[in-house]
């Protein structure tokens, strides 16, 4: 059933970072959701439906007619969620969307030091297409957005989205003060999805998506299960350390998973979907979109996905169509190849087709099924 529908108000942006996705962007509309295509959504969209998120690949609050979305979505009486890059958080905004509704405000953020953010330029600031420099006006908007919170007693949570690379991984060991200085409620890291050779040069993972598994269906990574440990006592904490390393098993403490989770496709197996700006329906997050990554020194072109447009049908509709139906079910054993492990032949080069017989989507090689990429 469809629980969690994300909403991409536009693919518009106030900003122009430089590792964004939108830059390898081929076909691609750069557009706002209408206030009637989005009402439609709402009045078609199935009862099971428990959070709307507000996200994409745009900015939305770049939408003019946001708080009015964030009403709408709060009326229907599930969970609204938006995910913002913090520069537009005025204090006229900010008490616009606690009065709208908002249950969950998510900032992304990927430099705890001076809150900038690293990806945006060359020299760590957040660029607008003015080319000026915003560093620190996230982490003064967020202590603004705090006090605000607290003053009206808004029972409203706060979430950061972190991306780790080479350059800001260090500054993980700052999140337990960071989280505790500005209130944070939850945080969601993530791994840098790499759209060029620079961006591949920043990834963390590397190891993991060059351990070839073996061929056939999906992930054949064994399972180890552990009980908690003490990790102030230092031989179990240097024991942990030194099974995470191996990487070459999908590691659980107490039956929840810790390292990797392969061959799970959260967005499908967890009853989410994706309705774009120009009102197509899409599964995920990875083919949301036309555009190119760049792995294994190979640049992949990503062709999107869609199910219908709620132009043409009711959201319910397309939901609960055969051919939406068949594609959901295929992720019930990630019966694709093992395309992320392997990745050097000429198939990887698209998501066209793989090598055991699926056509488009070929969803072997996504990262966000081998829990290398992370939503909130």
């Amino acid at each position: 059933m469809l629980r969690k529908l994300y909403i991409e108000p536009t693919t518009k942006c106030n900003l122009n970072c430089k590792m964004c996705f939108r830059h390898t962007w081929f076909d691609e509309p750069i557009c706002d959701l209408s206030l009637e295509d989005y009402r439609r959504v709402l009045a078609t969209m199935p009862k099971t439906v428990e959070t709307i998120f507000f996200g994409g690949m745009g900015e939305p609050l770049f939408h003019k007619d946001i708080l009015e979305m964030i009403r709408l979505a709060a009326e229907t009486g599930v969970e609204v969620e938006l995910l913002t890059n913090g520069t537009l958080l005025t204090e006229t905004m900010i008490h616009g969307i606690l009065d709208a509704g908002l249950t969950r405000l998510w900032i992304s953020i990927d430099d705890l030091e001076t809150d900038s953010s690293i990806n945006a330029s060359s020299d760590g600031g957040a660029l607008d297409h003015s080319g000026h420099n915003h560093s620190g006006l996230v982490l003064s908007n967020i202590r603004l957005l705090n006090k605000i919170r607290q003053k009206s007693l808004s029972s409203i949570s706060l979430g950061i989205t972190f991306v780790a690379m080479k350059s800001n991984v260090h500054q993980l060991s700052k999140l337990p003060f960071f989280i505790a200085q500005h209130l944070v409620d939850e945080v969601n890291v993530s791994n840098i999805s790499p759209t060029d050779e620079a961006s591949q040069n920043e990834l963390l993972y590397t190891g993991l998506v060059n351990m070839y598994t073996g061929p056939g269906k999906g992930s054949v990574l064994p399972t180890v299960r552990l009980p908690f440990f003490d990790m102030n006592i230092p031989e179990a904490a240097e024991g942990i350390r030194s099974l995470m390393r191996k990487q070459n098993f999908n590691l659980y403490f107490n039956d929840q998973p810790v390292l990797r989770k392969t061959g799970y496709c959260k967005f499908v197996r967890e009853g989410m979907t994706f309705v774009r700006a120009d009102g197509k329906v899409c599964p995920c997050m990875s083919l949301l979109h036309n555009g190119y990554t760049y792995l294994h020194n190979i640049r992949r072109k990503i062709t999107h996905c869609s199910f219908g447009s709620i132009k043409e049908r009711p959201l319910a509709e397309i939901w609960s169509s055969k051919e939406y139906k068949t594609f959901r079910r295929k992720f019930d054993e990630f019966d694709f190849a093992s395309c992320l492990y392997c990745g050097h032949c000429e198939l990887f080069e698209e998501n066209r087709e793989d090598c055991i017989g699926n056509t488009h989507p070929a969803c072997g090689g996504c990262l966000w099924a081998e829990g290398v990429l992370s939503c909130p």
